[in-house]
C-alpha cells in the first residue's frame, strides 16, 4: 500500500508542474498574439523552429494546447482514481467511469498533439522525420497503447463490478 501513496504524491507534483507549464505557455502565446511580437518566443512544432506566425500556426497551437489540457485532465482523473483505491473503492461505477475517461482523454490528447504538428509540418514544407524504431514513451504509438489499455481496463473493472454486485445479492 506504500507504493500507492508514493504514486499519489508523484501525481500531485506532476499536476502542479503541468498546470504551471500550461498556464505559462498559454500566457506566452497570448502575449505574443496581443503584441504581435512572437520573436522572443522559441517556438518549435515537430522539431522545426517556427519563424512566421500565420493563422495556421494559431490553429495548430490551439489544438496542441487543447491536447495538452486533455493530458493534464487525464492525469487529474488518474489522481482521483488512485484516491479511490486508497479508500479501497475498487469496483465501483465511478472507478469504471474514471478509467474510461482517462483512456479516452489520453487518446484524444495524443491525437490533438501529434496530428496537427504533422499536418502543419507537411503544409509548410518542413522535414518530416519518420523512423522505424522501438516504441518510445514520447511516441504517439505508445500513447495510443496506454490509452487503449485504460479503456480495456475500464471494461474489465466493469465486469468485475457486475460480478461483485451479483455476489452481494447471492445469499
Amino acid at each position: 500500500m506504500k507504493k500507492i501513496y508514493q504514486l499519489k504524491s508523484i501525481l500531485d507534483i506532476v499536476i502542479v508542474f503541468s498546470m504551471v507549464v500550461m498556464v505559462a505557455g498559454l500566457l506566452g502565446l497570448l502575449l505574443g498574439l496581443i503584441t504581435g511580437n512572437m520573436s522572443k518566443l522559441n517556438v518549435e512544432i515537430g522539431g522545426e523552429k517556427i519563424d512566421h506566425f500565420d493563422a495556421a500556426f494559431y490553429v495548430v497551437a490551439l489544438l496542441m494546447a487543447s491536447g495538452y489540457g486533455l493530458f493534464v485532465y487525464s492525469i487529474y482523473e488518474l489522481k482521483k482514481l488512485i484516491a479511490m483505491f486508497v479508500r479501497k473503492e475498487f469496483f465501483t461505477d465511478l472507478s469504471v467511469k474514471s478509467l474510461k475517461t482517462i483512456g479516452i482523454s489520453m487518446l484524444a490528447s495524443s491525437v490533438l498533439i501529434m496530428v496537427p504538428a504533422y499536418i502543419y509540418g507537411a503544409l509548410n514544407d518542413a522535414t518530416i522525420h519518420l523512423t522505424m524504431s522501438s516504441i518510445r514513451p514520447e511516441s504517439m504509438a505508445f500513447s495510443i497503447i496506454i490509452s487503449l489499455f485504460f479503456i480495456i481496463l475500464s471494461y474489465i473493472f466493469n465486469e468485475a463490478k457486475m460480478i461483485k454486485d451479483e455476489n452481494e445479492l447471492t445469499i
